[in-house]
């Protein structure tokens, strides 16, 4: 920040040495032109209510949860980056980052981010409220993001996160891609008979007002888990008991690759029901699936390619105006894909896309262990 002054300051005085006249008008204009499509001073309300000004472009951001730093990867602005949590590591080139995790459940540390002397910290929505105001007492902008309930949130995030960070022009082409990939899916599945699928994780399921069961939707299936009648935590999702699975038409069982063992739930419940016996799964990448960031569509094409394979090709074709073999970069050039990789059985769906690589909210490993206690903890979303 101080060199951003400081260049300003000389430019200004090549101005008058040249004998033109600089107007405060010309300094303002120098300032809110900032970088990649930005302009500065930025002002927006975040989810303590407080209307959070970013006064200049930030050269040094703490991500305080896996998500926004995801998406500071995604729309090229990684290099800005200096502390991120321990969920975030799954990143190339995030371990060399400061780790500002807390001990225990703690899921910051305000010293640790204090001590990256950062110019924004961009905070999950379970940061809570608490570390937000110590870490505005110690001067330091926060921003805290509301939850995400549909994959229209992880755009309008992706959106937010670009105009907070001075990465305009990268994350409106991170929009795009997660746009386009949207219309290839959204065309795929027009008309087609939505599959009956049921996404368990820990015992844990997430309910019609979450992004991931937005994302199960749009790649075209019913989320069995909404029209259940469960109690959902404020963040949107419910444990799941076997006796209620018992009574589903179970025709998809989505699994996540955060459990040490991606495996089936051991109890005759699930071992009875469709997917199963005709081995009908998906094990999708933890990261991917459980982070309200620009991956998780990836996921939702995964859900597409194996549900319609012929509809996704010819959708892929007429949107794109190409065949494609299923690679895609982003804005930030990290997220590239493959075809899908398939068990023994072709009935059966493994990981595909891409290698497993991704971290957190909704349903990760960590979170897991303390969606036992609480529920809300699988919201560890930014």
């Amino acid at each position: 920040m101080t060199r951003t002054r400081t260049l300003l300051v000389a430019a200004l005085l090549v101005v008058a040495s040249l004998g033109v006249v600089a107007t405060p008008g010309a300094a303002t204009q120098a300032n809110e032109s900032t970088t990649a499509g930005c302009s500065f001073p930025f002002t927006a309300t975040d989810a303590t209510g407080t209307e959070v000004t970013v006064e200049e472009a930030p050269e040094r951001v703490v991500t305080a949860g896996p998500a926004s730093a995801q998406t500071m990867w995604e729309i090229g602005a990684q290099s800005k980056v200096v502390g991120t949590t321990q969920y975030a590591k799954y990143l190339e080139g995030a371990d060399a980052t400061a780790n500002i995790s807390g001990s225990g459940y703690a899921f910051i540390s305000v010293e640790k981010v204090i001590a990256q002397q950062p110019d924004l910290v961009l905070a999950s929505n379970i940061v809570p409220d608490e570390k937000v105001g110590k870490l505005r007492e110690a001067g330091i902008t926060v921003y805290k993001f509301e939850s995400a309930s549909s994959l229209d949130d992880v755009i309008a995030k992706t959106e937010l996160t670009g105009k907070l960070v001075g990465s305009c022009d990268g994350a409106s082409e991170t929009v795009d891609w997660m746009q386009t990939e949207r219309e290839v899916v959204q065309q795929a599945t027009e008309g087609t008979e939505p599959k009956k699928a049921l996404y368990v994780f820990y015992g844990s399921t997430p309910g019609p007002n979450t992004y991931i069961s937005d994302l199960m939707t749009t790649a075209g299936a019913t989320n069995l888990a909404a029209e259940a009648d469960l109690e959902y935590s404020q963040a949107g999702y419910a444990r799941i008991n076997p006796e209620v699975v018992a009574n589903m038409s179970v025709e998809w069982l989505l699994l996540n690759s955060g459990q040490p063992e991606p495996r089936i739930p051991d109890s005759a419940a699930y071992q009875n029901t469709m997917a199963v016996q005709q081995n009908q799964t998906i094990v999708m990448d933890e990261n991917r699936v459980s982070q309200p960031a620009p991956r998780s569509f990836l996921v939702m094409r995964q859900l597409a390619k194996t549900w319609y394979p012929d509809a996704y090709a010819a959708a892929n074709a007429s949107v794109r105006g190409e065949a494609g073999t299923g690679t895609t970069a982003s804005a930030g050039g990290t997220t590239t894909t493959g075809t899908a990789a398939t068990t023994a059985d072709p009935a059966t769906t493994a990981t595909t896309d891409e290698p497993a690589a991704d971290g957190s909210p909704g349903f990760t490993a960590v979170g897991a262990v303390a969606a036992l206690t609480a529920l809300g903890a699988l919201a560890r979303r930014d």
